[in-house]
């Protein structure tokens, strides 16, 4: 009797292993593609909708619910992640994106403009050390030391997450990454 407890033993932690790898697998080949929205982990923010986030990066809400002040980060100018993400997240090419930049400071609207960063490490680490801070990298580089805000109520994993490579707000687009 002791042999066959021990056998099944065996068996159910083998099968529980067996699906956490194909879990952790399934969830990273799903994820690979999709651009995860990361913010300070102290952010008490867990979601934002599709347009709430086009307008934070748009620079129009410039203000976290709290009332803590928002620092948008994008990968610097030329680099293809910061042109996808411009395009998933806003639906503008990095020229459109610039012009309104540069007109929303011309009026007065916005008084400090995204900062630009050159790697994912170095937008993780930024995030980490900025409590209002919002940036973008690739999910399958996202590590604990950020928080990833769900969109839409969707995480970089699920199927129907709306920030992947090739989509352009919500339309398909090329892969530019």
């Amino acid at each position: 009797m002791r042999g066959h407890h021990r056998t099944a033993v065996v068996a159910v932690l083998a099968a529980a292993v067996w699906l956490v790898a194909g879990a952790h697998v399934a969830r990273g080949q799903a994820g690979s593609d999709a651009l995860a929205i990361i913010v300070h982990r102290a952010n008490p923010s867990d979601t934002l909708g599709s347009a709430e986030l086009r307008r934070i990066f748009m620079l129009e809400t410039q203000t976290w619910p709290q009332g803590r002040r928002i620092t948008v980060v994008l990968r610097e100018k030329g680099q293809a992640e910061r042109e996808e993400a411009l395009r998933a997240i806003c639906g503008l090419s990095e020229a459109d994106y610039e012009r309104h930049v540069l007109l929303q400071t011309f009026r007065g609207v916005v008084t400090r403009g995204p900062r630009s960063i050159q790697s994912a490490s170095l937008m993780l680490r930024f995030v980490f050390n900025t409590p209002g801070a919002i940036g973008y990298v690739r999910a399958d580089e996202v590590d604990n030391s950020v928080k990833v805000l769900s969109i839409d109520n969707l995480l970089p994993g699920d199927a129907q997450y709306p920030l992947r490579r090739g989509v352009r707000a919500g339309k398909v687009s090329w892969p530019l990454w």
